[in-house]
């Protein structure tokens, strides 16, 4: 009785040793099931280390640097033109004047409205400049005359143009007259002139381009009525 009850004892023993698992294996479990999650944190902590950080901040200043260079560069273009040079520069877009008032002059030119408030906003571009290069030249500013208010568009554009032309013309004989006496003329004020001078000329090409649009859909019109 005794040996088989030391026996059944001795079996559940056996079992319950046999179903724990040793701690060498717990260790090893724990390892497998974290091994994951620890590359993971490598992976999150190398990307986040002071050399990848300074690598991205490096990247940026030598992006901002690059910039700042090329707005430099593009500075450095731009030259002070002399007196005679900005005279010759007022009296081309004089010229240019010219040409597109022949073109609006052209029979039968019809614009689409949406086209006249394209061509009103660069013309009032092209005065916006011509005003701030005649107070820096020291010339009186003069409201453009009545022809701008016309209820033709293609007579209030030729007006625009026509009061540039003169405004152009008056900037130029004021810039000659003073180097001809020999009056210094501030290289501030030269290069600020210049610059006005240049986006009036920027301005009317952009109405030359619009103008030569609309020219283009007058021709085909006419070509398709015939």
């Amino acid at each position: 009785m005794a040996d088989t009850l030391d026996g059944k004892i001795e079996k559940i023993e056996k079992i319950s040793k046999g179903a724990k698992p040793s701690p060498i294996d717990l260790a090893t479990d724990t390892e497998q099931r974290l091994a994951p999650n620890k590359d993971h944190f490598d992976s999150l902590m190398l990307d986040n280390s002071p050399t990848t950080e300074s690598r991205r901040v490096d990247s940026t200043k030598n992006s901002l640097m690059d910039e700042v260079s090329n707005v430099s560069r593009r500075a450095d273009l731009i030259r002070r033109a002399s007196p005679q040079e900005l005279v010759a520069q007022a009296q081309e877009v004089v010229k240019q004047i010219d040409e597109l008032k022949a073109k609006l002059n052209t029979p039968n030119l019809e614009l689409k409205s949406s086209v006249q408030d394209l061509l009103k906003n660069k013309l009032s571009h092209v005065d916006e400049n011509l005003k701030i290069a005649l107070s820096k030249a020291g010339v009186e500013y003069q409201t453009p005359q009545a022809s701008t208010v016309s209820k033709n568009p293609i007579e209030r554009f030729l007006g625009f143009l026509t009061d540039g032309q003169h405004k152009l013309e008056n900037l130029a004989s004021e810039v000659d007259r003073m180097h001809l006496n020999r009056q210094e003329i501030a290289p501030a004020t030269m290069l600020a002139v210049q610059i006005k001078v240049g986006f009036v000329q920027q301005e009317l090409e952009f109405f030359s381009n619009l103008l030569n649009q609309a020219l283009s859909s007058t021709k085909t019109i006419m070509n398709v009525q015939v």
